[in-house]
This record gives C-alpha cells, structure tokens and sequence, in this order.
C-alpha cells in the first residue's frame, strides 16, 4: 500500500539484488565481515516499523547491530561464512532475547569474547567477534574467553585457549559461553529448590529515583534545620543510602538522608521544605509533552508535582520493613539485612524478606558463581546485579519436617549471625 512504499522510500533501504546482481544470483555471498553501526533504539523511530515486519530478531528497545546479525547471515550462499566484532550484549540483554532465539537455529563456529578489555582503545564497547558458517545448526560450538590483548596471534591465541560450548543447551533467556562441565552443573544447580522470585514472592524492588538528588538528598545538618523550623518535615526525612555503601554483612551507617516527597503530597503540610526546595524549582520542573526542543532545564515528563520525586515508588512501605538491601554494582555478592528503615537510591536493590538463611546463600561464593554465569560483566570485573538477572536464580529451600534440612538451616543461620555479630 501507499504507507508502505513511503516507509521504503523513507528507509531508502538498499536493493541487494540490483547492486550485487551476479553475487545473488550465485546464491549470495561467500563472506561477510564487519563492524556494524551501533544506534540505540532510541533514535531509531519509525524505522521499527520496518525491522519488525522484516527481521525475526526484531524486538522494540534492540540496537540497530542485531539487524544487521540477522542480515549479514541472510546475505550468505550456502556454505558461506559470516564474521563480525559486535557487542557482547546481545548474549545477556533482554533485547536479545530473539536473537538468541534465531541464533539458536544457526550454524555457529565460534564466538571470541573480549570482555572488558579495550580493544577500541577510545570507547570501552565489551566486543565480541560472531563467527557463523551459512548450514544447518550443530551441538557444539568453540568459545575462546580472551583475557589479554598481548599476543601475536589472535588465531593462535583461540586455538590455544578455545573450549566447547553446547549449543543444544543454550535457551533464548540468557546465553552463558562455559565448557560443557560447567554448563552441566548450572543446568543441576537451576533444578534446585525454588527461584529467588518465587522465595520472596516477587518482592525485588530497585532503589529510589527522583530524577534530581540534588534537590531532594540532604545532610544531617540540613535535616536538623528543616525539622527545628518545622518538626512534621520529620514525617518526609528519611535515612538514605547509595550502592557503594552497602557491604556483606555490615551494619548501615547512611550519613545522607532523603526528602520523601511522593506522588500526592499536599506540600503545603510541610512548610519548611517546600521553601528548602524552592531553591530548585526551575531544575524540579517536568517538562510538559507538547514541549519542543533538546534545552529544557528540569527533569523528564511524568504525572508528578515539581516538588514531588519523580518515580512513585508504589512498594515505599518495603523500605521501612526488616529487609535485605544489597548493591546493584559489584564483584560479588554485597548484601546485608536493615531493621532502621532505610532507603537507598538507584544503585541499590531490596529483597522482600530479612532471613537470615536467605542472607547466607546470598553471599555464598556460589551465588555469585552462579550470577556470573547471567549477569552482563562490566569494567573491572564488576557485575550488574539487576532485578532481571536475579529473579530466576535457585534457592535451595528446606524441608523443616526432615532433621537433616533442619540441621542445615541452623548452621548457615549460626554462621550469618557470627558474621553480623562481627
């Protein structure tokens, strides 16, 4: 129809059949190699539209790279070979999931992971280089796990260090580049008990976002000034973390404390810090929808007052619940219980529950062997412990009718309370 001939012309998408006539009509390439464009989706608007109605990996918030995955492989004859150095993302992100589906169906032959390291030296990008032969799909596929760039040989360094990844064993949810050794003990440890999601009952909320902490994050002096002028500002003051100072098993000590203004507030009942956040009135403001232009000096759009955070934090009362609170950043496990009350920002998480047996397994040296094995890595050796990740990882739950079980529990709670003792 009309809508589709004007999205093409828009699109201007390319002819492959007129400008490599003779190379299609041989069946289509023998190669195709290269760096393809990173564009988030974000910027790439009404072109969804055309990727959904052409690519099976489509999927809203993808980048621009995984169609060009898809499309390089398409290009090939049979028997041809596909390679590009791509992101890494694509093997954990939601986004990826149909990738991961359609490469399920592929014929893989390696995939080099390079981590962290700087193989662009101006950009950290976490590549990866993609190697796929035009055939039908195999069982098994070489990985090479890249943990230096000083080598001679990049050939040489694979063949050296490369091991065998199952492919018939990889699921569209997360794809994890490990022997077949440990891909057998994550498949036995994912049949254990019941998943992290299903032990707290859906209770993982991630930290508070005001959109300016700035403006609603203060000092202890601050509170006590805001409260002498005015002791009901004490009702919207409240302990206030941030990720780094969360450590396994420590008590929290926050020395900032956060202005509670949610969704609702009648501002007018506290006084003292409407005027405390007048001062930031024009920098609190969100920005109407109809407004055009890149230069709006307040926070985003949203169905909130300009004195109010801008998230509504539906699950608030879980904050001032016992808990368990833990960093969103980290190289293993950080997580620690709260009885105070307190509220931590983005780069925290909270857990529904204040088990200590809970707490134990959750700082075990195999909960993070686990997470790693789920979790995007990011520089350092660093992981991000997010909601997505962690909801669908076992705990090992107790059977309080078999003593053995029993026995188990206690000693892992006795454990965790030395550890909280100290």
């Amino acid at each position: 129809g009309f809508v589709d001939e004007e999205m093409r012309y828009r699109i201007n998408a390319f002819d492959w059949e007129k400008g490599f006539h003779s190379a299609m009509m041989a069946g289509g390439f023998d190669a195709v190699i290269g760096n393809p464009p990173y564009v988030r989706q974000e910027l790439l608007g009404e072109q969804k539209t055309y990727f959904k109605s052409k690519y099976h990996t489509y999927q809203g918030t993808a980048d621009l790279y995984v169609y060009f995955i898809e499309l390089g492989v398409k290009l090939l004859k049979q028997g041809g070979l596909f390679s590009y150095i791509v992101a890494n993302k694509w093997m954990r992100a939601n986004y990826g999931k149909p990738l991961r589906q359609w490469l399920t169906q592929q014929c893989i032959e390696e995939i080099m992971d390079f981590g962290d390291l700087p193989v662009f030296q101006t950009a950290t990008t976490y590549p990866c280089i993609l190697r796929i032969r035009k055939a039908p799909p195999r069982e098994t596929f070489a990985a090479v796990e890249v943990e230096t760039l000083d080598f001679a040989d990049l050939s040489l360094y694979a063949r050296e260090h490369q091991f065998t990844v199952n492919q018939q064993a990889l699921d569209e949810d997360t794809w994890t580049l490990a022997d077949t050794h440990t891909q057998d003990l994550l498949a036995k440890l994912r049949q254990t008990g019941i998943t992290l999601d299903e032990y707290v009952q859906g209770k993982i909320y991630y930290g508070i976002k005001t959109g300016y902490n700035e403006a609603f994050v203060i000092n202890a002096e601050t509170r006590d000034r805001l409260i002498a002028q005015d002791p009901r500002s004490a009702e919207l003051i409240k302990p206030f973390l941030v990720g780094r100072d969360v450590k396994r098993y420590q008590t929290l000590n926050p020395d900032k404390f956060l202005i509670f203004a949610r969704h609702g507030l009648n501002i007018q009942n506290y006084p003292a810090i409407k005027e405390y956040l007048l001062q930031f009135k024009q920098r609190l403001m969100p920005r109407p929808k109809d407004w055009k232009g890149d230069n709006w000096a307040g926070r985003k759009p949203g169905p909130y007052e300009w004195y109010e955070i801008q998230d509504t934090v539906a699950y608030y009362e879980e904050f001032e619940q016992p808990k368990i609170i833990y960093a969103e950043i980290a190289q293993v496990g950080r997580f620690t219980i709260d009885q105070e009350n307190i509220f931590g920002d983005t780069t925290t998480y909270i857990l529904g529950s204040d088990s200590k047996y809970l707490l134990g397994v959750l700082n075990s040296k195999l909960w993070t062997f686990l997470f790693s094995n789920i979790s995007s890595e990011i520089r350092g050796g660093f992981y991000r412990w997010k909601r997505q990740y962690m909801a669908p990882l076992p705990i090992r739950t107790i059977d309080f009718a078999d003593p053995a079980d029993v026995a188990r529990h206690d000693r892992m709670v006795g454990l965790v309370e030395q550890m909280l003792d100290l």
